[in-house]
């Protein structure tokens, strides 16, 4: 996940859901800079916690919700990867929209309900996204719960379709 985050050369990264930083700070050495986005202020001050315990630097952690992390970015993210790791429910609209807007070369979409993946990446897919890559992890045997991690790229060639 990390390598993919990193292929294109993008020197930002972003995670959004970040918790309390596991994706931020497990890339931080392959980007110039990290910014993770929890609503949560408990885990934004456990990932500067840990930060701060792994000597990394170049990663800070905002406590907002994610559908606003954009609007404090504010620029084109040509030159940037985003992480999301939603809850179950998925991205919303406004969460989606923004990310568009943003337009990051790479998208890494990790989820654990992959009913709600597939509509945010039908979402995706109509707005110049490509899916990439497409791998499910069955990290809970024997149970119907799976992980599935995305991949997409920007083509941006490509328009968005209404």
């Amino acid at each position: 996940m990390i390598d993919a985050a990193a292929r294109r050369g993008a020197s930002l990264l972003v995670d959004a859901y970040a918790g309390s930083g596991l994706f931020a700070l497990a890339a931080a050495s392959r980007f110039a800079e990290v910014v993770g986005v929890e609503v949560s202020p408990g885990a934004v001050g456990a990932a500067r916690e840990n930060a701060a315990r792994n000597h990394i630097t170049n990663a800070r952690f905002v406590a907002a919700d994610a559908s606003r992390i954009f609007d404090e970015l504010g620029g084109s993210g040509s030159n940037a990867a985003v992480v999301i790791d939603p809850p179950r429910k998925g991205c919303g609209e406004q969460f989606l929209a923004q990310l568009v807007a943003f337009a990051p070369a790479t998208v890494v979409y990790v989820s654990c309900n992959p009913d709600t993946q597939m509509r945010d990446l039908v979402t995706l897919m109509n707005q110049a996204y490509e899916v990439r890559e497409l791998q499910p992890f069955d990290m809970f045997p024997q149970t119907r719960h799976v992980e599935c991690v995305a991949v997409l790229t920007r083509d941006a060639r490509a328009r968005p379709r209404p």
